[in-house]
């Protein structure tokens, strides 16, 4: 079978431009909201959200500074951290692709994917931060794809996106 490949120059790139943009600012608004649908005592968990380019493995290298510690002592009000996002590329016919993951070395304690040493999972603790199977939920629950939807009607509002001005007489 044939295949034809055509370059609509300046549109081509308008159009890569928007990938990356959506990409990252979806990225950015996962972290977000992972921050605030997942548990949260000290800030530590909500801190290591990380969104690299790529199909890569984010590893869980980040240890807890309150290792042993009783953690209800620990409890601060929830507020939005720093997180970490790589800049996505601007340049023409690359596939962007963000790999999102927590650094923590409990992560999937913290997830409600598998349980802690007691045999408990975070969620059907007392006193849990977080609703049960929390991650589970907005992954396959409908709230990513919320989040994504909502990200790319965000970047399409943007002027800069939505301005297109390049020559499509090519």
């Amino acid at each position: 079978m044939a295949r034809a490949e055509f370059n609509f120059g300046d549109l081509n790139t308008w159009i890569n431009n928007i990938k990356s943009e959506v990409a990252e600012t979806a990225s950015e608004e996962i972290i977000k909201k992972l921050q605030i649908e997942g548990p949260y005592w000290s800030g530590e968990f909500a801190g290591a959200w990380e969104a690299r380019l790529g199909k890569t493995t984010i590893p869980a290298d980040q240890k807890s500074m309150f290792r042993g510690e009783d953690r209800s002592a620990l409890k601060q009000p929830r507020q939005m951290q720093p997180y970490s996002v790589q800049a996505a590329p601007k340049s023409p016919n690359k596939k962007v692709e963000y790999t999102i993951d927590n650094r923590m070395e409990y992560r999937d304690i913290a997830k409600d994917l598998q349980p802690d040493s007691t045999n408990t999972f975070r969620g059907d603790r007392a006193g849990a931060t977080a609703r049960k199977d929390w991650y589970d939920r907005y992954i396959q629950g409908g709230g990513l794809a919320q989040t994504l939807a909502l990200a790319t009607d965000r970047v399409s509002k943007d002027p800069k996106i939505k301005n297109y001005k390049g020559d499509l007489n090519r």
